[in-house]
């Protein structure tokens, strides 16, 4: 394929050449009597067409046709009609044959192009990456760029949006969104690196692990700290190589505003408020994952509706530059940009890469920007519970009433049953304080019971002549899904389920 380019440099003298060629071959011909057309010209065409583009096989083509009827219908006497005919008859098929070969190219081509999954969430807010190579192959270098390791979701907590510019390197950094109960966001930032260069192997282990750490809907720090198990698992002591990773875990609770950080050697997110204005949030990065037990650093800070919550990558100096866990790029320069207060998630998106990529951070760049929602009373209800078993009947009333002024009386008889043997059990099993609360979010709705035990409900089967027992497996046959989440003050039991009908 290499010949060709270097022929379509000088597109002019090759089409003259050829021109000459054709016309000295079939004028040599007729001058020792044979009066027929050069096979070359007739294959000319369609060796073109599988070599060349489309517009300079047509003109290949037709400056063959053109050829060929000036030499055999002027420049060469005594050609009888039947072999005029026959001589640009042949032309045309020749010009016809090589455009069904370029278009049955641009096919094939097409094809390989449409195979790449489509880049989804990462699109939005990309800039132009660097370039790459030329492979000399349309589906090669197509593939070279890559796809997403995953959509990213957009759940009702948040507005999400991401961007990224590269070198075209191993991919070991990673950015993820992931929903939660009760309307609740966890975002994660993190990367991996052997010997101190990218690990593109283990990323996806640890991304997935992250995921499935993340439904069992711990605390931030304990997530970072199962990660490390997790890690160790990865890459046993005994291993020659020297893996560290770093994570950033963030939950986002669109109830109260407020979000849980976690950092394990990686930098703090950084929040623009609704203003436009840049703030660092005050967390340690801490020390990443690896053969040494890891400090994990938390925080917890106030986000209000329409603040942005920007997280990126980060990678680890290289060896041997003095800072043994410190980061090439720790987002320090964002603060600085004012962001404008309107402007989109992809143009802050598209900003911080700037900043980023101007400070001298590393080559593979990756920016996930969040924009906050809040859910209210229109959303969301609350009632504090007394622990008597009275308050079964008035959570009862509570959600009836509730559910009625959100159009979904449908609803009712399902998450009554659901509410009441939730409540039933905090009263029965756990100790006070005890809060209820509904939350509707998208087409779900969620029934949330939180009391000041820490003790964990589990799933039983009761028997037949059993008195007990039934709550927790009458609430899992009536909801999606249900589970346990455990904080400062308690826990808190949740269960959320789909109405049939809605507003």
């Amino acid at each position: 394929m290499a010949t060709p380019r270097l022929l379509l440099r000088h597109p002019s003298a090759l089409l003259a050449g050829y021109l000459v060629a054709t016309c000295a071959v079939q004028l040599n011909a007729s001058a020792v009597g044979l009066v027929r057309w050069s096979d070359y010209s007739v294959l000319a065409p369609p060796m073109a067409a599988a070599l060349l583009p489309v517009r300079h096989t047509l003109v290949v083509g037709a400056s063959t046709l053109a050829t060929s009827v000036a030499i055999y219908g002027f420049a060469i006497p005594g050609v009888s009609e039947g072999g005029r005919t026959v001589v640009i008859a042949a032309a045309f098929l020749s010009l016809a044959m090589s455009l069904v070969v370029c278009r049955v190219r641009t096919g094939q081509k097409a094809r390989c192009a449409f195979a790449i999954p489509p880049l989804g969430g990462e699109k939005r807010g990309r800039i132009a990456p660097a370039p790459r190579r030329d492979t000399g192959d349309l589906c090669a270098s197509l593939l070279a760029g890559g796809s997403p390791a995953g959509r990213l979701p957009q759940p009702a907590a948040v507005e999400l949006s991401y961007g990224r510019a590269d070198d075209g390197g191993p991919q070991a950094h990673w950015l993820d969104a992931i929903p939660l109960p009760g309307a609740r966001v966890a975002l994660v930032a993190g990367s991996v690196t052997e010997d101190g260069e990218p690990a593109p192997t283990l990323m996806p282990e640890l991304r997935a692990a992250v995921r499935t750490l993340a439904d069992i809907d711990m605390q931030p720090d304990e997530t970072l700290t199962h990660l490390q198990d997790v890690l160790h698992r990865l890459q046993p002591d005994e291993a020659a190589h020297d893996v560290t990773a770093s994570c950033l875990y963030a939950v986002y609770d669109p109830v109260t505003a407020d979000c849980t950080l976690a950092s394990a050697g990686h930098p703090a997110p950084i929040v623009i408020s609704p203003e436009g204005v840049p703030i660092a949030v005050d967390l340690p990065s801490g020390t990443p994952h690896g053969r040494t037990r890891a400090q994990v650093a938390t925080a917890e800070i106030r986000l209000g509706k329409g603040s942005v919550l920007l997280l990126h990558t980060h990678s680890a100096p290289p060896t041997g530059s003095g800072s043994g866990s410190g980061s090439g790029s720790d987002g320090s320069a964002v603060p600085e940009r004012r962001i404008e207060p309107q402007s989109s998630l992809a143009a802050t998106c598209h900003t911080a890469l700037q900043a980023l990529a101007a400070e001298g951070g590393p080559r593979q760049l990756r920016v996930l920007a969040a924009r906050t929602r809040t859910l209210d009373t229109t959303t969301v209800a609350t009632w504090d519970l007394a622990a008597d078993p009275a308050a079964v009947s008035a959570a009862r009333r509570h959600v009836t009433a509730q559910l009625t002024d959100w159009g979904l009386d449908d609803a009712t008889p399902t998450t009554v049953l659901i509410v009441s043997e939730l409540v039933t059990n905090a009263i029965r099993h756990a100790q006070p304080p005890l809060h209820l609360r509904l939350i509707r979010c998208d087409a779900c709705l969620t029934c949330e019971v939180t009391d000041g035990s820490t003790t964990t409900p589990h799933l039983r089967r009761a028997r037949t002549l059993d008195e007990g027992g039934r709550g927790l497996f009458i609430v899992a046959q009536l909801t999606c899904r249900w589970g346990t989440r455990h904080h400062a003050h308690g826990k808190t039991i949740w269960a959320e389920h789909t109405p049939l009908h809605g507003p």
